[in-house]
């Protein structure tokens, strides 16, 4: 007997994620992965061009090589071999971790393009149902389940699942829809300006901090780097001269600057961290920056969304198999997430007030830090060691770091 439900169309997965980027990509390949029937809304019809990169620390990379994509991702990006900070108007490096040296895991540049594809194909291949070039979307709630319809070019298309996801990043409509509150953080009148330009010399990520605040470079592969400057707004008139004078800072020399000459355009973003007291609700649960959304400093945002990956699927799994998409059981995942993304919230805030910051002392107390790990490296690679752990870095050596 055709059913009324089977006339309409009414697909009926599983779980259903919201958002198809790094987030909801990689979360799609664990549930199919576990036998999950899971289904991928995206509004973009293809990737964004890129005006920025991924610095991909051991958490995020610990959680492709469990997904068995970090070899491709290898491939398309680079292995990171070195963390360098310099000092702008000095003849000298401030400090440099040698990363074979720390011996943490795996650090990689790759242009997030290049990844979401990777992810894509990885997710396509486990059985993931993707429905991309969603122009909106409806929800409505009954008998235990949700109901969601797509609009599409093609025509709607309704899903019914116990469980959503939002990947959906932080401006997240989903949680706004579900009634989950936010409260975002800037730091007043910070800007970032980047783009994605030639390749460098060698694969690492180096940064300069000067007295009117910071730019980096990291490299993003054979032909590719992500470059960026942190400045207040009123210093920020040209975004392209704003890039390009951090190639020739005194800490930088020639053979970098070619990098920057090959940047096709640049952007003025203004991110945030947001913070979310509630990241669950019966039938529904908030995940990477739509749970935890942070400012980009120290390239601590991505990795962490894909260090979510493994436990939210083990969070999914038993409300699967048990049947109970409830609150409190869906909460497990907040429960054991929230004290590792609120402490690099804090760090990634931290950053954020001493790199251009006009308050005074805080520029002196940002390069007291610094000279304090030239002067110890050690205490430098056990702060970088410890923060690419699971658990992050211990209270004693962020006292001795001055680090929150």
């Amino acid at each position: 007997m055709v059913t009324d439900e089977a006339r309409t169309g009414v697909e009926k997965p599983d779980t259903v994620i919201v958002g198809g980027g790094l987030a909801g990509l990689s979360t799609g390949i664990a549930l199919a992965e576990s036998g999950i029937d899971t289904a991928i809304i995206e509004s973009r019809r293809k990737a964004n061009a890129d005006i920025f990169g991924f610095l991909l620390w051991p958490p995020g990379t610990r959680t492709l090589r469990w997904l068995g994509v970090l070899p491709e991702a290898l491939r398309n990006g680079a292995e990171l071999e070195s963390l360098a900070w310099f000092v702008v108007g000095k003849k000298h490096t401030w400090m440099n971790v040698d990363l074979a040296e720390l011996d943490a895991g795996t650090f990689l540049g790759i242009r997030p393009s290049r990844l979401e594809s990777i992810l894509r194909e990885a997710a396509l291949a486990a059985g993931v149902r993707i429905y991309d070039s969603v122009d909106d979307w409806s929800l409505r709630r009954e008998h235990a389940a949700w109901t969601m319809r797509l609009q599409r070019e093609d025509g709607p298309v309704d899903l019914r699942t116990p469980l959503l996801i939002g990947a959906d990043g932080s401006g997240s409509r989903l949680r706004s829809e579900l009634g989950l509150t936010s409260s975002r953080w800037q730091p007043r009148g910070q800007v970032i300006v980047t783009g994605v330009g030639g390749p460098l010399p060698e694969q690492g990520s180096r940064q300069a901090l000067s007295a009117a605040g910071s730019g980096g470079c990291v490299s993003l592969g054979e032909k590719a780097s992500w470059l960026y400057t942190v400045a207040q707004e009123s210093d920020v008139s040209d975004p392209g001269s704003a890039l390009r004078d951090y190639a020739h800072l005194d800490s930088l020399d020639a053979t970098y600057a070619t990098a920057f000459d090959q940047v096709e355009r640049t952007a003025v973003v203004r991110p945030w961290t947001v913070t979310v007291p509630r990241w669950s609700t019966d039938g529904a649960m908030l995940m990477g920056d739509a749970a935890h959304g942070m400012l980009p400093h120290l390239g601590l945002g991505g990795s962490l969304t894909l260090e979510d990956v493994p436990l939210l699927s083990e969070v999914v799994e038993e409300a699967v198999r048990t049947g109970d998409f409830c609150a409190p059981r869906l909460s497990a995942f907040q429960q054991r997430r929230q004290a590792r993304t609120a402490y690099a919230q804090r760090t990634s805030n931290q950053w954020a007030r001493v790199l251009c910051s006009t308050t005074p002392g805080a520029r002196t107390a940002r390069d007291l830090a610094m000279r304090r790990m030239a002067r110890n490296m050690e205490l430098a690679q056990r702060f970088y060691r410890e923060l690419a752990s699971p658990s992050g870095p211990s209270l004693g050596t962020r006292m001795r770091m001055m680090m929150p």
